[in-house]
């Protein structure tokens, strides 16, 4: 029996995720979900965990191209990341602040920590991100969801790796984090609810123990979301009937994603 860590991102991104993945941690089928702090919503999700904290870790999900202030788009950031042109004042600005909404709305500290579309690995950004976390939790480091890949996983999660996650995967482990380093579930949002059993049963059997598998679930696609029909195929095949003997059929079990 091997333990995985399976994950919803974007918790607070919009009602119809935060339905969705509060449904499946009562389910208990999901590690813990990392959170939007700067979406709009964030407050009224996090008024929504309560007890469920004690079944699934809360984790902060680190927005630098969707809801923060001074977010750029993906690729503009990317660039300026690799050649080293980002203020790094700015970014461990940001990612405090982010870290204090999470606070503030939840009364506690995340239990581990990931970036939105994978920004977290990137130059400076991670040198950022594992200051100010060192600085802030010293206390209770955070687990941080690293974006590693191997060869085989496939071109999607091999170019997201290759971005920058064996170098945080060094930096935080010499920093003395607890680190997921392999992360399972990236493909194009494309296919039908069938396509998206055959991935996860393919991410399943290719996991080994302490990996991790991202998720996007929602209960419905609202406007504006540009994933919101894979978001919902995701959430019929995790919470179909026979989600548990998947689990089982393939030797794993889920473990609360925590430190």
């Amino acid at each position: 029996m091997k333990t995985l860590q399976l994950t919803a991102d974007d918790f607070g991104y919009n009602p119809a995720v935060d339905d969705a993945v509060l449904a499946l941690i009562d389910a208990r089928r999901l590690s813990g979900t990392a959170c939007m702090t700067r979406a709009p919503g964030w407050r009224d999700a996090a008024a929504r965990i309560g007890a469920r904290a004690a079944h699934a870790g809360f984790g902060l999900h680190l927005d630098l191209t969707e809801f923060a202030p001074h977010r750029r788009a993906l690729w503009p950031l990317i660039g300026a990341a690799l050649a080293r042109r980002l203020d790094p004042a700015a970014l461990r600005d940001e990612i405090t602040a982010q870290c204090v909404l999470f606070e503030d709305a939840t009364g506690r500290a995340p239990d581990y920590v990931d970036g939105h579309q994978h920004v977290h690995q990137l130059p400076q950004i991670r040198d950022a991100l594992v200051d100010v976390l060192a600085a802030r939790y010293a206390d209770r480091l955070p687990r941080l969801r690293v974006s590693g890949a191997r060869a085989g996983d496939g071109l999607k999660p091999r170019f997201i790796a290759a971005l920058g996650a064996a170098a945080l995967l060094r930096r935080a482990r010499a920093a003395g984090f607890q680190c997921t380093p392999r992360l399972l579930g990236a493909y194009d949002f494309g296919g039908d609810a069938t396509n998206y059993r055959r991935r996860l049963d393919g991410w399943l059997d290719a996991a080994d123990d302490g990996d991790a598998i991202m998720c996007h679930p929602a209960t419905h696609a609202l406007p504006g979301d540009p994933i919101g029909d894979a978001r919902t195929r995701e959430y019929a095949v995790l919470g179909a009937p026979r989600f548990e003997q998947t689990l089982a059929a393939h030797g794993v079990r889920l473990g609360a994603m925590r430190p």
